[in-house]
């Protein structure tokens, strides 16, 4: 499984379409804080959680910012 997540990653990498990678941390089912976390590299502290909620707003927020095109996201409260 692993294996066929870093070839998918890697093929999707040299592509030339513009694609963001989103890596949440542990998913919850609470509501929508719109206060997280966002980087390529952000150190999660302790058991880092977020909500589905806070997951979506992050993604649909790309649609029209162009800061994590071609670029992986770790999204964390």
């Amino acid at each position: 499984m692993f294996e066929d997540k870093s070839a998918s990653e890697d093929q999707l990498r040299r592509s030339d379409l513009d694609w963001t990678i989103v890596y949440p941390v542990m998913l919850t089912n609470g509501p929508k804080t719109e206060s997280y976390r966002v980087g390529e590299k952000v150190a999660p502290s302790g058991l880092a959680m977020i909500s589905r909620a806070d997951v979506a707003d992050f993604i649909l927020k790309q649609l029209a910012d162009t800061r994590f095109v071609r670029k992986a996201a770790v999204v964390t409260s």
